[in-house]
């Protein structure tokens, strides 16, 4: 991948040009921040640049060498990609990355490199499970560094959504990255940094990879939509919110989904008190939803009350927050989020998503969750 197709990040790209240029790139990074914002399209571009043999210095990869070419189609035999894979109707067991690279490389290829684990797992036909690094593929790593690269004089390993790694693939890279072999360099990607082992984080530079800010996201939503009104145009771009993967989704089917979820878990929660058999029976139904599609329901819940709380106190933003919803709960629903009941919200969907993470009891738990709830938004 090229550097002039990340969107946006001019700043970090110039920064990470200038540190390779210099012969100074560290032999592991950790690129942080959400998907939608760019880190893996940006590990793809910086691993293509390592590689390139007649790449611009200062500005980009050729894009034309045998190296950027084989980058082109993620075929290059010195690029070694681990993702999280799970069990599926065509890999029963003994799953790891190897066994789905060329279904990644598609995944990758058909999303520009903007795509999202909830987005992998349907790809790869998950079945709601949760994927996972695990040691097999940190053994894969191991043995591939056992060997010279085959082209390049750099190998790249790319572990995306390196917070996946289970304990024992994380124990096994930790010692790979506390003795680097020589002429490589570890790419790690993630949304959740707090998720990866202290010891982890010590050994890799930590880059922040921030939003795709308003200016890039306002060419690339005209070039997405050439005929767009600048009303149309500025919502986008405030929903979006610097998140080109969320841009993207912004009309989809899952969005739609989501904010109906959104609707359903508040209107639910403050009847707890008069209807708890249809509440339980609301968070059964919910919890048979992977942890993965839960994790992602109470992240969109939680930045939503964010946006109702600065709405309610006439925090200056371009939009409604409940902009799709039908008038009552639009217009009734902001006032419900205050400074009363904000810091209590947060720490019960986070408490939540750790329950989640770590296999709780899923129809208890959201029980529970949609009880504390309703008390919650009754404190308004």
């Amino acid at each position: 991948m090229l550097f002039s197709q990340v969107k946006g990040q001019e700043e970090l790209k110039q920064r990470i040009i200038s540190v390779i240029d210099a012969n100074h790139f560290p032999h592991a990074i950790l690129l942080s921040g959400k998907d939608g914002y760019g880190n893996l399209a940006m590990a793809l571009a910086v691993a293509q640049y390592i590689s390139c043999t007649d790449k611009h210095h200062g500005t980009d990869s050729c894009g034309q060498c045998p190296s950027c070419r084989k980058y082109g189609r993620l075929i290059h035999p010195d690029l070694h990609m681990i993702f999280p894979t799970t069990t599926t109707s065509s890999v029963k067991a003994n799953n790891e990355s190897a066994l789905f690279t060329d279904k990644f490389r598609q995944f990758v290829s058909e999303n520009g490199a903007y795509c999202t684990l909830g987005q992998w797992h349907t790809y790869m036909e998950s079945d709601r499970k949760q994927g996972v690094i695990n040691v097999k593929d940190a053994d894969k790593i191991v043995s591939q560094l056992t060997l010279k690269p085959y082209e390049s004089t750099v190998r790249t390993m790319l572990i995306w959504n390196a917070d996946k790694m289970n304990n024992e693939a994380s124990d096994k890279i930790l010692k790979i990255l506390e003795e680097p072999y020589p002429n490589t360099v570890f790419i790690l990607t993630t949304q959740h940094k707090e998720r990866i082992i202290p010891t982890v984080l010590s050994r890799v530079q930590q880059i922040t990879v921030p939003p795709i800010d308003n200016v890039s996201m306002q060419a690339i939503v005209k070039e997405m939509f050439p005929d767009i009104s600048q009303d149309e145009l500025n919502l986008k771009i405030s929903v979006a919110n610097g998140d080109f993967t969320a841009l993207k989704n912004i009309d989809s089917f899952r969005q739609q989904e989501l904010r109906q979820i959104f609707v359903d878990i508040n209107r639910i929660a403050m009847m707890y008190s008069k209807h708890i058999l249809e509440l339980t029976v609301y968070a059964e139904e919910l919890s048979k939803r992977s942890r993965e599609d839960l994790t992602e329901i109470f992240d969109y819940y939680a930045n939503t009350i964010d946006k109702c709380f600065l709405f309610n106190n006439n925090v200056s933003t371009d939009y409604h927050p409940l902009f799709w919803a039908d008038g009552k709960f639009k217009d009734k629903f902001p006032s419900f989020i205050t400074a009363n009941n904000i810091e209590g919200i947060y720490k019960l969907t986070e408490q939540t998503q750790q329950n989640i993470k770590y296999n709780a009891n899923a129809k208890i738990n959201l029980t529970d969750t949609l009880i504390k709830l309703g008390q919650l938004l009754a404190n308004r």
